[in-house]
């Protein structure tokens, strides 16, 4: 058993979410009662379905990629307030970490995807406000098909979509996980080859081939429980406590 300021006070040493300007509310969302975590889930989705899992598993912590607060604020009211109630009640804290697990260097998605494809000499791309927000580094293989097979691989990828409008050569790659087209102009400045996401933008074709860019989109559920599976072994690794991933694919 741990406290969860000291949880909290991990995550946002290693993730620091207020250095990220994002649309989705980070860090420390919902706090409940108690301040004391012996589980702690994590999803890549806060949606009620995984609350109720969360809860089922008696944690007293959720944490996840996407947050429930988007935006301005929001009236809580109908599902908003569905969710923040089952959390309270239960004794179940929430923490968030969008942007600031997207770009990550040792638990973010991009990242630990990244290393699961062999790629070498990573550093950070795709800057926002100063902060980045994916990797790019240098391919293990300079076949397109190398990366296509692993991708579809993975679990929950329903088959990537494929756009092979860039060099037939893959020396770069940049990842850029979730929904992370934008980044296609970026890696035509860049020179790099080969863009992997999660999900595209119905511009992304016209831009692949225009720019000349190779893209592939392997789902964003897909790309995104890399880091929140990452934070999990980490929290496992630092204090005496259980964590459980919870897996809710969405097949988009």
């Amino acid at each position: 058993m741990v406290q969860l300021s000291s949880i909290i006070d991990l995550l946002d040493n290693l993730l620091q979410p207020r250095a990220y300007r994002d649309e989705c509310l980070n860090g420390l969302t919902v706090e409940a009662k108690g301040g004391e975590v012996r589980n702690v889930a994590l999803a890549v989705d806060a949606g009620l379905s995984i609350i109720e899992k969360a809860v089922k598993s008696d944690a007293q912590l959720l944490i996840t990629h996407h947050g429930i607060f988007w935006g301005n604020q929001m009236p809580i009211t109908g599902a908003l307030a569905e969710k923040i109630s089952l959390l309270l009640s239960s004794g179940c804290s929430l923490y968030t970490a969008h942007l600031p697990l997207d770009g990550n260097m040792e638990v973010g998605n991009a990242f630990m995807l990244a290393k699961s494809l062999a790629m070498t000499d990573l550093e950070g791309f795709y800057e926002i406000d100063g902060c980045t927000i994916g990797v790019k580094g240098k391919a293990p293989s300079n076949d397109l098909d190398y990366y296509l097979s692993k991708l579809s691989s993975m679990p929950h990828c329903t088959g990537p979509l494929m756009l092979p409008y860039g060099s037939k050569e893959i020396r770069s790659v940049a990842i850029v996980t979730g929904s992370g087209s934008t980044a296609i102009p970026l890696c035509a400045q860049a020179g790099v080859d080969l863009l992997i996401s999660g999900e595209p933008k119905h511009q992304s074709y016209h831009e692949a081939k225009e720019l000349k860019v190779n893209a592939i989109f392997a789902g964003h559920y897909a790309t995104e429980t890399f880091g929140v599976k990452a934070l999990g072994e980490k929290i496992a690794g630092t204090f005496d406590i259980q964590t459980v991933f919870i897996d809710e694919p969405t097949g988009i």
